[in-house]
């Protein structure tokens, strides 16, 4: 079944709707729209620059570590935070 993404307006067979919340790590009753191809700990659709296929390795690399970054201080205080290798 396919979705349509707001980033390429049209239908993908990459895009998915699930009621998931990555920040909080639980359902809640906001639908939000996931981009299978994305990877990394945030695949919502919503702040990606970009279709995840357009996008270069770099943009892929930056927009992996900013979301890492952003969810490593969302759990600070949390047991789960992994640590960063030296």
């Amino acid at each position: 079944m396919f979705m349509k993404c707001p980033k390429i307006d049209r239908g993908c067979g990459f895009c998915g709707k699930s009621r998931w919340n990555p920040h909080t790590e639980k359902h809640d009753d906001t639908e939000r729209l996931f981009c299978g191809l994305a990877t990394g700990f945030d695949n919502r659709v919503e702040p990606l620059p970009m279709c995840w296929k357009d996008m270069s390795k770099s943009q892929i690399a930056k927009y992996r570590k900013q979301k890492r970054d952003e969810y490593d201080i969302l759990h600070v205080n949390d047991f789960r935070v992994r640590r960063k290798q030296k």
